[in-house]
């Protein structure tokens, strides 16, 4: 693929955002229209044939492209080329998840694998996840943050932090981002927890702090990172907010994950 050059598409380098290149639009057409020519001849060709038709006709109707032609000149994916250059940037990655799911079981990973390569060589900061969903690409040590937060909210009593968290992610994910609503629902995750943990069921995540400072745990200098972090909530995205919201995206990725180390630290005190 023209995508190889480039250049690295290590993890750190995924930073193209709001965007879908133009370069991008033409290599997964060729690339998924390729797979689809292979579905009848497979070894999955019993699980149901894929035609370049049926794709073209997916992104007529699900883009909502009245004007585009039924039959188009020089072949569909020709037809698929045009009518992708002028399609808004977050419906091209709504169409990468609904043509997943015109195409067999056993071509599934195959679609992700192709996918995959091509967002990561154009730097793009989604993946395509084996669900059929993009999520934006983290670090693994954070990712496991993730699995491990989500295991600890399994437990019954955190079912409304569990909520809130998932609801953060969800707008974290969104394309395009939902900064502000990542960054309030992820702290809400965590007041949430801190009032379930300390049994004060109508607190303030600021009552949860001061709490914890009468049982002196955890140490004092934890608390006042808890404390500083709580502050900048309330000043830039939570209810009562006193300034308009600007966080940077490496700010929001610091107030998501940093709420996701707290839940863990208070969940296991």
């Amino acid at each position: 693929m023209f995508s190889n050059q480039l250049g690295n598409p290590e993890p750190n380098n995924r930073t193209v955002d709001n965007d879908a290149p133009a370069g991008l639009r033409l290599e997964v057409i060729d690339s998924i229209f390729e797979l689809a020519n292979m579905t009848p001849r497979g070894p999955y060709a019993g699980d149901g044939a894929v035609t370049e038709g049926q794709l073209y006709r997916v992104l007529k109707q699900s883009m909502g492209l009245a004007l585009a032609p039924d039959n188009p000149m020089n072949g569909f994916r020709g037809g698929a080329a045009r009518q992708m250059r002028d399609i808004a940037w977050e419906r091209f990655y709504d169409l990468l998840c609904r043509w997943w799911q015109e195409f067999p079981e056993g071509f599934r990973e195959e679609y992700r694998r192709r996918v995959n390569a091509l967002l990561a060589a154009y730097r793009i900061v989604w993946d395509f996840r084996a669900d059929g969903t993009l999520h934006r690409v983290i670090p693994a040590p954070v990712q496991a943050q993730v699995d491990t937060a989500f295991a600890e909210l399994g437990n019954p009593r955190f079912e409304a932090a569990r909520i809130s968290l998932r609801a953060g992610l969800d707008a974290y994910d969104e394309r395009p981002q939902r900064a502000r609503d990542a960054c309030r629902n992820a702290m809400d995750s965590l007041e949430s927890v801190g009032k379930t943990v300390f049994n004060m069921p109508t607190g303030t995540f600021g009552d949860v702090l001061n709490e914890m400072r009468r049982q002196q745990r955890p140490v004092a200098a934890t608390i006042s990172v808890l404390q500083k972090l709580y502050d900048l909530a309330n000043n830039h995205f939570r209810h009562g907010m006193v300034e308009p919201f600007t966080l940077l995206a490496s700010e929001v990725d610091f107030v998501v994950f940093t709420c996701m180390a707290g839940i863990l630290l208070i969940v296991r005190l």
